[in-house]
């Protein structure tokens, strides 16, 4: 169930809507179009529902529940009430009693959490399901959920005691240096309207005290058809979907005297508003920017030339912003602006910057004189067009990708025109109706609407950031002071100096396919060239404008000594940030403008290579870039300053935050302070890394392509590719030889070590369990750890979350790695009570411990072995799933046919099987425990351990043989070599 900040972050950063100022056209007499594909009706009780068949993933049907009502309808004794009610759906209703519907669905093969899930926020509150269509009885139930949650809860008061605890979990997880901050700065960017007083998390103090009767009376009240509405989207007959709706919830019926649903306002304001809050534990100096207005409804088409003309705004100002994040000077580590919709009534301008260390004065006039600029000088005809095309290509790609949409993001969107009314046109007609509005928009009229945009009525100025010694954050009266100066209002116009040219101008003889075979267990075909570069083609119809790419070889930073180990983490986005060929990282971006294109190099630990994706008429342009990144890679070191400045300050603030020291510290105590696995580089790793060995880094890995195995998967033709991949992947350079990575893996403690962490100020505690062994890899222990996962999660759910109301949300990890050890690991996580560290980690290891020696229940098999079934199902019908299965069977030479195998092993597996063959994996005497505590009063932060934790930092200068690297022992492991 999502936390309503991260709804509230959506809103704040998203794009969809502007306002905006009508102005009268041909247009404005032409209504929006609605999507034919989507059937919309309206009961006679006023319930809306919307149903469209679409078949992507096929056997599956999305259903949602939205409730116009969210903690803004709360009274003063219901703060948190409507975020409760959200959790009760899941606690008992009519045809689901208890917690028997989460275990129904998890029978049916879905998970919660992912299949079954809900969200609260200020105005809504919306419940989301899937369920098979495959099944009559299954699908059936489907309706008969969302009929429940709708006006059937049960509410029992045990039941809501019960829960009390796992939504107390869920504000804890809350309380952190950001949430305190908001309640300085919520109140002055809501002006004190109602929004300030409802967050919908609610308060402890009423969670814990609220009478059983007042939450049934906000059910009661609000949960009723004329609020509501049922969206429908999936593989399903409309016809029959309908016919459900008319049977399920016509007979529902409004209360009588029930209450008027307000629309509270957001207070207006001549005066520019500042408000600062600061916090020991802040990650960062940051400072938003908001100018208020009244929210803008697109009703007409004229209406919508609004909407594009935002949207065109949004991506010519942040290019300008991303320009300057180039220089290493910039006072900014991030900046960016934005118009859309805010909160309730309210549209917003809203800009946003991250400040280098005491760089927060510089940061401000960075982001108010970049504002300034456009609404003096406007924007340029040239950013205009590289605007439109990049916009029309955006929506030009979706147009052909309409019928392999997927339904869950129809149904969002269909959510969000009952709730918005924001456009749901279907994205062939977007695509359509976007072009011909494009042709009647000019620059000017944008750039008139900065004038109204860009002003200081109803505008907010909100400064966060960290209480530190030595760091300076602006007070309220410097920022009073520098708007009255007005220095940010001096500027000059924006200057373009780009110029188009080819991305490769010589030619390029290639070199043709030598050798094919077919891969009939994936359905796809090897193909050798003449260089000796293997590209594997798996042709596919599950998107009709998409090509994925990966490339693989062995090698990556494990080839590199301690020494040169810090400048691998920079090297590939050095280049990324410098540019190829004649165009640096700017005029590139501004070339690649209208193409819908990504490539990107990469350096692991074993492995280095290419992830890349494009449409079907791009895949050109993304083999040139491929060929460029070989070719002429750039190498620019103001680039290489930027990016070290910029982790290099965010390095400076965020070793305050206790969820990072937690994780350092996790990291550290089982990795044994290996030097190339740290959570986050730090100051001396960051000093250590060099430019110049940057470069050799890079000229290292990506000079002999010999190795390189090509994947590439989607709707791409062999007739119409193969002549492009000849061209250009036949012109890497290839060389006899063959790298293989080394072993430096550090290895696991031997002995299970305990580690207390005191840090924080929340009354918030983190639990961490790593179990580590040796591994065998095959199929059938992959499958059985799988099974095991699923178990284990849902026994944790049931257990320490439903039953003990101990955490909110606990999350299992499990990762087997084949090279360069073949080790498991997995680790159990979740936060907690400080007073019940102890009781809730006995709890956790009393689970793993009965899983291990009395094995799984028939019913909890059988969820597991189907929730691992539906789950493949989805995953096969997308690209991505083909691309990494491919590239992962020939990196690891595993059998293509491991799916079959899977599948057959999956189906036979024995409850006695699986433990008989996980329990060498689970040792209590080899794990790390690493609990955190807030920190006592008075005292500083400290770590109680019986490891050393302060890594040698000498070590990053010391060459490593070739032949072992040393242990925090000083032993020495042979290392392997692996082909």
């Amino acid at each position: 169930m999502k936390n309503f900040i991260h709804i509230l972050s959506a809103f704040i950063l998203a794009t969809v809507l502007s306002a905006g100022f009508s102005q009268k056209s041909d247009f404005a007499n032409q209504n929006i179009p609605i999507n034919p594909k989507v059937k919309i009706g309206k009961l006679e009780n006023g319930l809306v529902y919307y149903i469209q068949k679409n078949a992507k993933p096929e056997n599956r049907v999305e259903l949602r529940l939205v409730v116009k009502v969210g903690s803004m309808q709360e009274d003063d004794n219901q703060v948190g009430l409507a975020h409760f009610t959200e959790h009760m759906a899941f606690n008992g209703s009519k045809h689901f009693e208890k917690n028997k519907l989460v275990s129904y669905m998890q029978s049916i093969g879905m998970r919660f959490g992912g299949d079954i899930n809900a969200y609260t926020s200020f105005d809504e509150t919306v419940y989301m399901l899937t369920v098979p269509t495959d099944n009559q009885n299954q699908l059936d139930s489907g309706f008969l959920v969302i009929q429940d949650w709708a006006a059937n809860l049960s509410m029992e008061g045990k039941e809501i005691d019960a829960e009390r605890g796992v939504i107390i979990e869920e504000w804890r997880v809350g309380k952190n240096a950001d949430e305190r901050m908001r309640k300085t700065w919520f109140p002055v960017v809501f002006t004190n309207s109602r929004y300030a007083d409802r967050l919908p998390i609610g308060t402890y103090e009423n969670l814990k005290s609220f009478k059983h009767e007042t939450l049934r009376k906000f059910y009661r009240d609000w949960y009723r058809p004329n609020l509501q509405a049922v969206v429908i989207v999936g593989d399903i007959d409309v016809n029959y979907a309908e016919a459900k709706v008319k049977e399920l919830f016509s007979p529902l019926k409004n209360p009588e005297n029930a209450p008027e649903k307000i629309i509270y306002p957001i207070g207006e304001h001549k005066d520019v508003l500042i408000t600062r809050a600061t916090d020991k534990e802040a990650t960062h100096s940051q400072i938003l920017t908001l100018r208020k207005f009244k929210k803008f409804q697109a009703k007409n088409l004229e209406d919508y030339r609004i909407i594009i003309m935002q949207n065109l705004y949004n991506m010519m100002i942040n290019e300008r912003f991303d320009e300057l994040q180039q220089n290493p000077e910039s006072p900014a580590i991030q900046a960016g602006s934005y118009y859309n919709p805010f909160i309730g009534n309210v549209d917003a301008l809203t800009g946003y910057t991250l400040a280098k260390e005491n760089k927060m004065e510089e940061t401000l006039l960075l982001l108010l004189t970049e504002e300034e600029r456009v609404k003096q000088f406007g924007f340029l005809e040239s950013e205009f067009e590289r605007a439109k095309e990049e916009l029309l290509a955006n929506l030009k790609k979706a147009a052909n990708e309409e019928n392999k949409t997927l339904s869950s993001a129809l149904a969002s969107s269909y959510v969000k025109h009952f709730l918005n009314e924001t456009p749901i046109m279907g994205a062939k007609t977007r695509y359509i109706q976007t072009k011909k509005l494009l042709e009647t928009i000019k620059v000017s009229e944008i750039n008139d609407l900065l004038k109204k945009w860009i002003i200081n009525d109803n505008f907010v100025i909100v400064i966060t950031g960290p209480e530190k010694e030595g760091l300076h954050i602006l007070s309220e009266q410097e920022v009073k002071d520098l708007l009255k100066q007005e220095t940010y209002k001096k500027v000059s116009a924006y200057v373009d100096d780009f110029e188009e040219k080819p991305l490769i101008e010589k030619e390029l003889t290639g070199s043709k396919v030598v050798a094919s075979k077919e891969l009939k267990e994936v359905k796809a075909t090897e193909y050798t060239l003449a260089n000796g570069i293997k590209v594997i083609i798996k042709q596919t119809q599950l998107k009709d404008d998409e090509i994925l790419m990966e490339a693989r070889e062995p090698g990556g930073s494990s080839l590199f000594s301690l020494y040169d180990f810090p400048s691998t983490l920079f090297a590939t986005n050095l280049v990324e940030r410098s540019g190829l060929g004649e165009f640096d990282y700017i005029s590139l971006n501004k070339a690649l403008k209208g193409k819908k294109i990504s490539i990107s190099p990469y350096i692991h630990e074993i492995s280095n290579g290419f992830y890349g994706s494009s449409t079907v008429n791009d895949f050109e342009t993304m083999l040139q870039l491929l060929y460029l990144y070989y070719d002429a890679p750039r190498f620019d070191e103001s680039a290489f300053k930027a990016i070290v400045s910029e982790m290099k300050n965010q390095l400076k603030f965020i070793t305050s935050n206790p969820t990072f020291v937690f994780l350092d510290t996790l990291v550290k105590t089982i990795t044994q302070n290996d030097p190339r696995k740290p959570a986050i580089p730090d100051e001396t790793l960051l000093n250590n890394a060099s430019y110049r060995q940057a470069i050799e880094v890079y000229k290292a890995r990506f000079s002999n392509a010999a190795n390189l195995i090509f994947a590439f998967v989607g709707n791409i033709d062999p007739d119409t590719s193969l002549p492009l991949i000849e061209k250009y992947i036949g012109s890497l350079p290839t060389s006899e030889g063959k790298d293989l990575f080394k072993n430096v893996y550090y290895g696991f403690p031997d002995e299970d070590k305990h580690v207390d962490i005191y840090v924080g100020i929340d009354n918030k505690s983190t639990i961490g369990i790593v179990f580590n062994s040796e591994y065998e890899w095959n199929i059938k222990n992959n499958v059985c750890l799988d099974l095991f996962h699923e178990v284990l999660e849902i026994r944790m759910i049931e257990i320490i979350r439903e039953k003990m109301g101990g955490a909110y949300s606990p999350a299992i990890q499990f990762n087997r790695s084949k090279y360069p050890e073949t080790v498991f690991t997995s680790l159990i996580y979740l936060n907690c009570d400080p007073k019940k560290v102890k009781k809730i980690n006995k709890a956790i290891l009393s689970i793993h411990s009965k899983l291990l020696e009395k094995g799984f229940t028939d019913e909890e098999l059988h969820k597991a072995k189907e929730q691992i079934k539906k789950s493949l199902e989805v995953n096969i019908e997308k690209n991505s799933y083909w691309r990494n299965y491919i590239s992962d069977k020939y990196f690891y030479s595993d059998p293509l046919s491991d799916q079959e195998t899977y599948l057959k092993t999956l189906n036979s597996l024995t409850s006695k099987e699986i433990t008989n063959a996980i329990k060498p994996f689970f040792d209590k005497k080899h794990a790390v425990y690493v609990y955190q505590y807030p920190e006592k009063k008075g005292k500083k932060k400290k770590i109680k351990t019986n490891i050393e934790t302060e890594e040698n930092k000498d070590e990053l200068l010391e060459e490593e043989s070739d032949n072992s690297v040393k242990t925090k022992k000083g032993k020495k492991k042979k290392k392997k070599k692996y082909k």
